[in-house]
């Protein structure tokens, strides 16, 4: 604002020159007080406009919402200040909704709303009165007025909405209502602006405000003409547009012809309920002109009754606005120009779930070098097919890269408004802002915005520059990027085996893309060699990670084709893999060289706005080779039978060998002993052994301290025994003096083992082969001396000692 004087004073100084910027200098200073006003204005406003937002004790961004005990889902009108209730999942999913956008609210919140008794469709005028999921119509306007309703009550639903709601038996009988004999109050407004100056080559001047009331029945307005008075060449008005008191543009043009501007207003009329007072702002466009404009001026005006169609107008008419006078700024004021740039090699496509994409980038430069600008607005418009659902949080940063402005969505007329706060441009400088867009939906729409309009404030002044604007024809695609899915090696992981055993004969990494999807099937099929036979046990599908069992069937099903399996909705993130794997056992009659692969033929999942898509993959899994261990067992006839005195400790009782076939190495993970076949002694704490402990080579593998009568289970070890290696398999123990056994012999009874590449279970031999027997004595003799004894010379058997 300080510009504003600086620049008035310069045109002071001029004013001997030339009337114009004597004019020029009396309308900037006026501007400067009007600026102060505008300020406090807006604060007013924007303190009134929290207030609203705290109606009902709900935020205002909440539009979706049920109580907790109640799955009945809710759109909250936030303008109206009702709540509708979706009458079926194909309503509420009829507007894009997504399930995610329901906010739980309390009971005592939800029933301070009013419920929405009066819908319409967006595609026709008859309006129907609603209640407990039934529709009745009101066949007339009289109808509905005598019934006391009002018409801004009248919701606007989808026709898919509409239709799921069943037909009420009421029939409405009347006529339709004739408003000419409807009395509509109309006068200027107090807030109409004074005689001012309009400057050429400016836009969004405000010209006039009127009020429009009715006392008793509603009024639609239908069309209004304005006349245009003053002196001025017609080419000057470049257009003129209508705002309501919040300075929301009704969606109708016009331009000057004869003097007059005609708004038609029948696809949507203005309605004004009785006792209420709507305004009608104009707006006036201005091109640049090289014609002299001296003296000129420019009044806005309703002549006469008749310039309203829909209701019987009353007022003191002609209804004209104040008189301006016009002054150029050509060569005075700013000059602002726009060019929207073009997006990198590449960028023709955005990625459904992916989130600040850039999709459109354009610069705002001031050319004139005579003073800063300030951006207030800047508006875009979309020639491509994209929905107003399909695209969401919408952010605007400069070329430093911060947020300068943001926007939830895009209008219902699919346009995007940026507010900037008076963003400034130095004068002889530019910025480039880059707008940036969530894809939520919207598979092969189109993109292609473009700068419709932008509100640029100069600083020498409260004059809304003209913006001369270039857009390109950039059009960017919507794309789903399918789920990758990537076939990974048939290695071990112990969490697999946690509630299953057997091999592992799939293995896959399913990668998610940038969107939030709830994965529905997956389809696989078996490929095998003519010499392998088929699956027939249980197939297991697992989390690889988890060992979480998903799903399972019989392998025989493979036999017939694809085999689905449902997961039931299993969530993913954005950019969360998921590994899966198959694990089933082998059949013994599979012979070595034999193999099994998997296909991941395809996959069925959701997306977040609940769309289903299938994606074909087709991704061959690695080749299972079917590879057996071989595995023998033997006594350790080195070792032999041995003798032992109760009360030993650390005696090795038992001694096998295990020999492992050339082939492949196996993978030991359990042993069973039970009592051998000549055995008579039970290895038990009972029976006086303690401290069992088992041997692989010279790896323990198990101690137990306390042995029970049964068999011996030695679990939770790994020993890897190599193609062609011989190892030791050893018991010791420590016996109490009063062992209860004369003799024990053990036999191993069970081996778990699998092949350590293909974990096919291993083929053992010679099981419950016995070890040699292991026996146990008294203690040694106890001696003692019972005579010295004597010898007599010639004698022969003298006794020289006796013991006991």
């Amino acid at each position: 604002m300080l510009y504003t004087l600086k620049l008035a004073k310069n045109l002071i100084d001029k004013a001997g020159r030339s009337k114009k910027y004597r004019l020029l200098a009396v309308i900037l200073a006026a501007k400067f007080l009007l600026s102060i006003l505008a300020i406090i204005t807006i604060s007013y406003l924007a303190i009134n406009a929290q207030n609203a937002d705290a109606a009902y004790g709900v935020n205002s961004a909440t539009k979706q919402v049920r109580t907790a005990d109640n799955p009945a889902v809710y759109y909250l009108d936030h303008a109206r200040g009702l709540k509708k209730a979706y009458v079926s999942a194909k309503a509420f999913l009829a507007y894009g909704n997504k399930w995610s956008d329901i906010k739980v609210i309390s009971g005592e919140e939800l029933n301070k709303w009013p419920e929405v008794r009066l819908v319409k469709s967006a595609s026709g005028q008859a309006v129907y009165y609603i209640s407990n999921g039934q529709k009745a119509l009101i066949e007339s306007e009289q109808e509905f007025i005598n019934s006391g309703f009002k018409w801004p009550d009248i919701v606007t639903i989808s026709e898919a909405d509409l239709v799921e709601y069943k037909t009420a038996d009421l029939k409405v009988a009347g006529a339709m209502v004739d408003y000419s004999g409807n009395p509509l109050s109309v006068a200027l407004d107090s807030s109409s602006p004074k005689a001012d100056y309009l400057v050429t080559n400016t836009q969004d001047n405000l010209v006039a405000v009127f009020s429009l009331k009715v006392d008793s029945k509603p009024a639609q307005i239908k069309q209004l003409v304005l006349d245009l008075k003053g002196v001025f060449n017609s080419d000057l008005i470049k257009e003129i547009y209508l705002t309501n008191e919040s300075d929301i543009e009704y969606p109708v043009f016009a331009s000057p012809n004869n003097r007059q501007a005609t708004f038609n207003f029948t696809g949507e009329p203005i309605i004004i309920s009785p006792g209420e007072v709507r305004k009608i702002k104009v707006y006036v466009n201005f091109n640049d002109s090289s014609a002299n404009i001296i003296n000129h001026t420019f009044q806005v005006a309703i002549n006469q009754a008749v310039n309203i169609t829909g209701a019987k107008a009353l007022g003191v008419f002609p209804l004209a606005g104040e008189n301006f006078k016009f002054i150029s700024g050509a060569g005075v004021l700013e000059s602002v120009i726009a060019n929207e740039q073009s997006l990198s090699i590449g960028n023709n496509q955005a990625v459904i779930g992916s989130t600040e994409k850039n999709i459109g980038k354009f610069n705002l430069a001031e050319t004139s070098g005579r003073a800063d600008v300030f951006i207030k607005e800047l508006k875009f418009a979309n020639n491509g097919n994209v929905g107003s659902t399909n695209l969401n949080n919408f952010k605007l940063k400069n070329k430093a890269g911060q947020i300068v402005a943001t926007a939830p969505s895009m209008t219902s007329d699919r346009e995007l408004i940026f507010k900037l706060n008076d963003y400034k441009i130095k004068k002889a400088n530019s910025e480039t802002f880059t707008v940036l867009a969530d894809v939520v939906d919207g598979e092969n729409n189109t993109i292609n915005f473009y700068l419709d309009k932008a509100k640029v404030l100069s600083s020498q002044g409260n004059f809304n520059l003209y913006v001369n604007i270039t857009n390109l024809d950039e059009i960017i695609t919507i794309k789903r990027e399918a789920v990758g899915v990537v076939a990974k090696e048939l290695k071990a992981n112990n969490k697999v085996f946690t509630q299953q055993t057997g091999a592992i004969i799939g293995n896959f990494e399913i990668r998610n893309n940038n969107q939030k999807i709830s994965l529905n099937r997956l389809s696989f099929s078996l490929e095998k060699n003519s010499a392998t036979p088929g699956l027939t046990e249980t197939v297991y599908l697992v989390d690889y990670n988890s060992g979480e069992v998903y799903g399972y069937f019989n392998g025989d099903k493979f036999n017939s084709g694809m085999v689905n399996i449902s997961l039931n909705g299993l969530n993913l993130t954005a950019k969360q893999n998921l590994v899966v794997a198959l694990i089933t056992k082998i059949p013994e009659s599979a012979p070595n060289g034999g193999y099994y692969k998997i296909i991941l033929n395809s996959l069925n999942y959701r997306n977040d706005s609940g769309a289903l898509f299938s994606d074909t993959v087709n991704s061959a899994g690695v080749k299972l080779i079917v590879n057996k261990s071989n595995l023998y067992l033997y006594s350790n006839n080195e070792l032999g039978d041995q003798a032992f005195i109760k009360g030993e400790h650390n005696i090795k009782i038992a001694s096998f060998i295990i020999e492992g076939a050339a082939g492949g190495d196996t993978k030991i993970t359990g042993l069973t002993f039970s009592r051998g076949s000549d055995s008579s002694g039970a290895i038990s704490f009972d029976n006086g052994f303690s401290n069992l402990k088992f041997y692989i080579g010279s790896s323990q593998i198990k101690v137990i301290k306390n042995p029970y009568l049964g068999d011996l289970t030695v679990e939770g070890f790994i020993y890897v025994l190599k193609a062609g290696a011989r190892a030791e398999i050893k018991v010791y123990t420590d016996t109490e003096i009063d062992l209860g056994a004369s003799e024990v012999q053990l036999a191993i009874s069970n081996v778990a083992a699998v092949n350590n590449s293909s974990l096919i279970p291993a083929v053992v031999n010679n099981l419950n082969v016995n070890s040699h027997k292991a026996t146990f004595g008294l203690v040694s003799a106890e001696v003692s001396k019972i005579t010295d004894g004597f010898i007599t010379k010639g004698e022969d058997d003298n006794v020289i000692a006796g013991f006991k």
